[in-house]
């Protein structure tokens, strides 16, 4: 059986473990055993591999990161910055498109988990003037919901590609800038043709003042100043959220005491068996040889990099709804290509459309949280806003492609 067989029984027991809810560090513990033993490992060394690959520096400081990125999402939750960022932002900007998107993008700052929910009622208030169906309500909700994940470091699918790619986040974050560009202006031009600009209300329409703009720079300060210490200092992301965790009861007035309750959750929820689940997988795929066979299995079928990189994160997040998923099964063999590596230019090219590519999956994908959650909120037709996102998806992943494929 060739390794690109073995390899693709082992992704789809991990997507009929999903969709069976059971949780992704448990499927990923039990598919890194079984790819162990498909590729004739013995069962002591697949155990020393998942305790190595566990306990390297790299998976501690992605635990550290993920579970500091639950507690800080916890304080401003509790501080009420959202809310009063959100107000803020209404009065700030006049035009009710604009603000309609804001609103999904301000909140999806924070990576909860079925997160369209706390945007939805905004969004379908923000619209209520304006000549949209509820489909497009539905897709202006969930698609500017989900830009963030391409270029905030605190994202679990961000955090974990990173890490999987051996790719800086600073550098990661700056390739994938152009991508959340090229995503905000097709959701922009999907959701919003044919809706005429629309002021605000009356009683929203008073000039900003400097309060209006205070407010809404310090919610977003806290988020900022992750990005600005992983992107400009170049700090290391769990060292840059551990500082902006641990200030963050001094500028929100939250008790200091509430960290370690915040701490307390995070550390009993999922992500930890996540973190190692992915990270013991990622290393039995390494040392079982599965990469090395499925290397020479793409180029024995004459199938491209260009090929592999586009389809697997996509069908990964198309089947699993879930980023983490994406980032922890199709982005191993990514990194398979040599791309963890150098930064030669190709290479990069074939990051951004793996990342991209997994990214549509997602959104498409009736399996991903939001997306239900969204079209039952404004009773929308579920098939026309596929139609919608699937069209939004379209310009992103083509760019990356012909990218990927002239280089």
């Amino acid at each position: 059986m060739s390794s690109f067989i073995k390899i693709l029984l082992v992704a789809s027991l991990i997507v009929i473990a999903l969709r069976k809810r059971i949780n992704l560090g448990v499927a990923m513990l039990g598919a890194s055993v079984f790819l162990g033993l498909m590729f004739h490992m013995k069962l002591t060394d697949i155990v020393y591999e998942i305790v190595t690959s566990v306990l390297e520096v790299d998976s501690l400081k992605l635990i550290a990161s993920l579970t500091l990125v639950m507690v800080l999402e916890g304080v401003l939750r509790e501080a009420g910055f959202l809310k009063d960022m959100t107000n803020s932002l209404r009065i700030i900007v006049r035009d009710q498109r604009v603000v309609a998107a804001l609103l999904p993008m301000f909140i999806g700052f924070l990576p909860s988990a079925g997160g369209a929910l706390f945007s939805a009622p905004l969004v379908d208030e923000i619209t209520t003037d304006l000549s949209l169906s509820a489909e497009k309500k539905s897709f202006i909700n969930y698609w500017f919901r989900h830009p963030m994940e391409l270029i905030v470091p605190i994202y679990p699918v961000t955090i974990i590609t990173s890490q999987v790619l051996g790719l800086p986040m600073w550098r990661y974050i700056t390739l994938m800038f152009p991508y959340f560009l090229i995503v905000l202006v097709s959701g922009s031009i999907v959701a919003f043709r044919r809706c005429p600009y629309a002021r605000l209300g009356a009683q929203e329409s008073r000039d900003p003042t400097r309060s209006d703009w205070i407010i809404m720079i310090k919610g977003l300060a806290p988020i900022a100043s992750v990005v600005i210490a992983t992107v400009i200092f170049k700090l290391d992301v769990a060292i840059s959220i551990s500082l902006v965790t641990l200030i963050s009861p001094l500028y929100t007035h939250v008790p200091a005491k509430r960290l370690v309750e915040y701490l307390r959750k995070a550390v009993s929820s999922n992500i930890i068996p996540m973190i190692c689940g992915v990270m013991a997988f990622k290393g039995v795929l390494e040392s079982s040889g599965a990469v090395q066979g499925l290397t020479e299995a793409f180029a024995l079928l004459g199938v491209s990099e260009v090929i592999v990189s586009f389809a697997m994160p996509f069908l990964v997040g198309l089947l699993t709804g879930y980023g983490a998923a994406t980032a922890g099964v199709a982005m191993p063999v990514i990194a398979s290509f040599g791309v963890s590596g150098g930064f030669a230019g190709a290479n990069l090219r074939l990051i951004a459309l793996a990342v991209i590519s997994g990214h549509a999956g997602l959104m498409i994908s009736p399996a991903h949280l939001c997306f239900p959650i969204t079209v039952g909120h404004f009773k929308a037709d579920f098939g026309r806003v596929l139609q919608l996102v699937a069209v939004a998806s379209i310009a992103g992943v083509l760019v990356a492609f012909v990218s990927a494929v002239i280089v």
